[in-house]
């Protein structure tokens, strides 16, 4: 059975009712809706198919720039109601009517908190709002978000567990034959297989749970800065005791360079000196002869070695488009994420959706200071390297094959260039970053991260944003996958993802089949689309 969801707004009475199936790659559908600024009459330019097994909407009344709030919250719900009329009239602040202010002692400071008293219902005044923006954001008569078929949504997650858990079987084995013991395929007799049945039955009913941090009545808001605030559920005041240090960080706008590296400010300041010969003079969009163009196809043609196609080009907010054009890497919209502690497990703060997105849509982007790889620890579960050993030879290529001449790309730039990357270059968000900082390790994953290089390819220019694989519901927790080398040696016995393909579930592994992966993501799938319609009042 195919699961989908559609909205729409009035239609054109004489327009055709073109369809067919959706098929975009990632990078196309990151591109259209998440715009930051939506203006009544804006237009975010996006190319939207429709399939022939949707009806066609019935025409309605209400004006298409309308926002009809009582499609979603009846008149008689009329707290609900009147949430949302501050969120429409831009007067939201997430803070309910009734509310309690006191100072916590909270991992060695004092902070500011507040008593939320309607912490569930604010949560989703928020996500139908983001829904209502999304639908006025986009161009064409009718909009829609849809959930894909169960072969589209399942095939994917379910493949690329299968492929982990291929790879922490060979490790296990691996580690099996060092330890002395044989590297034989082991017997299982009918109460192993049934206990390990049992096992996984018990991971499958609890996915949805672990993933998903929806609000209680009543929460706590802590204001840890001008621009930070993390939640708790008020119900477990022992919640802050578990609080440590990590929490606490400065919240930037752009990445930084690392100050106390004198070499690598030297070196970046003399790199960035060549930024402004980057920048696109396009008004009307980008040319094939178009700098910003030329490099993105750098990245997507097998110039440079990008098999998961996590590196990209795009225009900056220096260009003449102003990083406004189909070429740029859209920014993930403002306040659609936020840090709550996870209540269901003991992994501390995480990332929150607050909205729905879909696959390919920027959810959260990773700030933080760039610095020397050589210089930091070599395990650190904040840092997140941007350059790889084989980078020199990668930017060798990709200056070789510059069939269209982009003049930027001189002499002059390469040898500035090869300085800054000698030593490879991180991107650590411990003291200084965003929200992004607070995505929690998954064996699978919910998001991408993705290298989005502007004002030429140096890496201490690129900005790391998460995309989404897979539909992210609000109150769904926004995961990553770290490395398959860093799970296994770093969170081979902790880990706390949830997944089925969990490194930590490896003894479960013989017996996990491909149904059971289908099974695991279809409960989990079906638990937050049902969840989304009651919460939204969509049917």
């Amino acid at each position: 059975m195919h699961t989908f969801i559609i909205f729409f707004r009035a239609t054109r009475s004489n327009s055709p009712h073109q369809v067919e199936k959706i098929s975009r790659p990632a990078r196309d559908c990151a591109k259209k809706p998440g715009q930051q600024r939506l203006e009544p009459d804006e237009k975010v330019e996006r190319k939207t198919k429709f399939s022939r097994e949707y009806k066609q909407p019935k025409e309605t009344k209400t004006n298409k720039d309308e926002l009809n709030c009582y499609k979603h919250f009846p008149r008689k719900n009329l707290k609900a109601f009147n949430m949302m009329n501050l969120i429409e009239m831009g007067k939201f602040q997430e803070k309910a009517p009734e509310e309690s202010k006191m100072v916590k002692r909270v991992a060695g400071r004092a902070i500011n908190c507040v008593v939320i008293s309607a912490g569930v219902a604010l949560q989703w005044a928020y996500a139908i709002f983001a829904l209502r923006v999304r639908i006025k954001s986009l161009p064409d008569d009718r909009a829609f978000i849809r959930m894909p078929t169960d072969e589209e949504l399942m095939n994917g997650p379910v493949q690329l567990a299968r492929k982990r858990m291929k790879y922490w079987t060979c490790r296990h084995m691996e580690q099996m034959e060092y330890s002395g013991k044989e590297n034989v395929v082991p017997q299982f007799t009918m109460a192993q297989q049934r206990k390990a049945e049992k096992k996984i039955e018990g991971i499958i009913n609890t996915g949805f749970h672990l993933q998903t941090l929806a609000a209680k009545d009543s929460r706590i808001r802590l204001q840890i800065s001008d621009d930070v605030q993390m939640f708790v559920d008020s119900e477990d005041e022992a919640l802050f005791k578990k609080m440590t240090n990590e929490m606490y960080h400065e919240h930037i706008e752009e990445n930084i360079v690392d100050k106390t590296d004198r070499f690598l400010v030297a070196a970046h300041r003399n790199l960035d000196s060549f930024s402004e010969e980057f920048d696109c003079k396009c008004i009307k969009g980008c040319t094939t002869g178009c700098p910003c163009a030329v490099l993105d196809r750098g990245f997507h043609t097998g110039t440079i070695h990008d098999p998961e196609s996590i590196r990209h080009y795009g225009c900056s907010k220096f260009c003449k488009c102003e990083g406004q054009c189909k070429k740029a890497f859209p920014k993930p919209p403002a306040k659609s994420t936020e840090i709550a502690f996870h209540h269901q497990s003991p992994k501390g703060f995480a990332l929150v959706a607050k909205q729905f997105f879909a696959p390919g849509e920027p959810v959260a982007e990773m700030r933080g200071e760039y610095c020397r790889t050589n210089a930091v620890p070599t395990v650190d579960n904040y840092i997140i390297d941007i350059t790889r050993k084989d980078i020199k030879k990668i930017y060798a290529a990709y200056f070789k094959d510059n069939s269209h001449r982009v003049d930027a790309l001189s002499s002059d730039y390469e040898e500035a260039l090869n300085a800054v990357i000698q030593s490879g270059i991180s991107l650590n968000p411990r003291n200084k970053s965003s929200e992004g900082r607070f995505a929690s390790s998954s064996c699978l994953g919910n998001t991408k991260v993705n290298y989005v290089h502007e004002r030429g390819v140096s890496p201490t220019n690129a900005r790391v944003i998460f995309t989404a694989t897979m539909p992210i519901f609000p109150t769904q927790e926004v995961t990553w996958f770290y490395s398959d080398q860093y799970i296994w040696e770093q969170l081979r016995e902790v880990c706390l993802c949830g997944e089925l393909c969990c490194v930590r579930n490896v003894e479960l592994f013989p017996f996990i089949t491909e149904a059971h992966l289908l099974k695991f993501y279809k409960t989990m799938y079906q638990a937050q689309l049902k969840q989304f319609l009651e919460k939204t009042n969509f049917h």
